[in-house]
């Protein structure tokens, strides 16, 4: 069973959670009625455990997963920023700025020759040069960028194993 505590709630998911975050994961507009008959529980212990996985947090969000080339932005873009300093001050203060950009969809913190890599969508290359020049370059603190441009996304957004 999942209790409310912050430690890590990987261990406490019994084989009925895990059922239940597959199939989910496969498929997250799943009816209840559906999802209690795929994972072979009741309906009414489905809708309690699957409220118990989002309170507990293991499951962050459903949403729906989108063609960037049907929305206009087809263009995918890894990029790694240097940062001048490695404080808390700086850090944060980076971390905040990205956050309002819609055009990173990932930003992570990493060790190695890099501080962070940031995953960016955009219409084009021309589109990317602009973004790069007026908001990554203008980012508080960044000394470097390294630009990667994404030929083919072979695999992503992968579900977790569970």
């Amino acid at each position: 069973m999942i209790d409310d505590s912050s430690e890590d709630n990987s261990s406490t998911l019994d084989a009925a959670d895990r059922r239940i975050l597959r199939a989910l994961q496969a498929d997250g507009r799943l009816s209840n009625k559906a999802l209690a008959r795929l994972v072979n529980l009741s309906e009414s212990a489905t809708w309690t455990r699957t409220r118990r996985l989002f309170a507990t947090g293991v499951i962050r969000a459903v949403r729906a997963v989108l063609d960037p080339a049907a929305l206009g932005q087809p263009t995918l873009v890894l990029v790694g920023v240097v940062l001048d300093r490695s404080t808390r001050d700086s850090f944060a203060a980076f971390e905040a700025a990205v956050r309002a950009l819609p055009e990173v969809l990932d930003c992570h913190l990493v060790a190695g020759e890099v501080d962070y890599f940031l995953r960016v969508r955009t219409d084009d290359i021309a589109s990317f040069t602009r973004f790069h020049g007026t908001h990554i370059l203008a980012l508080p603190g960044v000394r470097q960028v390294r630009t990667f441009f994404v030929l083919s996304e072979v695999k992503s957004d992968a579900p977790l194993a569970v």
